[in-house]
């Protein structure tokens, strides 16, 4: 049996309540026709919200990776790359959900920060924790765009 995407479920369900369910309710049952066009529209937001947080989690991932290609050349011949290929390993083995994806990516950035805490010092630490910042930055973004909010630049624009 394929596997079919929640937010293609949801669209679908949205589209025949529309096509089908709707126009079949007698004219006379107004307040039925309202009800059943808000739930179509409710399908298609929970949709397009499904949708946008699994591109978040796959733009967090890719942002993760690269940095992770950077700390990996920063912290080569430390003690802390042992960590850094541990954490490389845990975000290849991600499981395929995103609610757990993201997590791993987390975990991931977390036990980066707390190797380079813990076996760096100076500016060799400041600048393996750059790439992850950045990793930060973006899921951050992620975030608010998901809220509907746009990120502030850092300049203050």
């Amino acid at each position: 049996m394929p596997y079919l995407r929640p937010e293609t479920v949801l669209e679908e369900f949205s589209g025949f309540t529309l096509s089908t369910v709707r126009p079949a309710i007698a004219e006379d049952e107004e307040f039925v026709r309202g009800q059943t066009g808000s739930m179509a529209s409710t399908l298609r937001f929970l949709a397009d919200e499904l949708e946008a947080r699994e591109a978040m989690v796959d733009e967090q991932e890719r942002a993760l990776r690269e940095a992770l290609d950077v700390v990996t050349e920063r912290t080569a011949d430390t003690p802390a790359a042992e960590a850094v290929e541990a954490a490389v390993a845990d975000v290849d083995d991600a499981p395929g959900g995103v609610r757990e994806r993201e997590e791993v990516l987390l975990e991931a950035a977390d036990d980066v920060l707390a190797a380079v805490d813990t076996h760096l010092e100076g500016d060799a630490a400041r600048r393996a924790r750059r790439p992850v910042y950045d990793f930060l930055d973006t899921r951050t973004e992620g975030q608010l765009r998901m809220l509907g909010r746009e990120p502030e630049s850092e300049e203050g624009e």
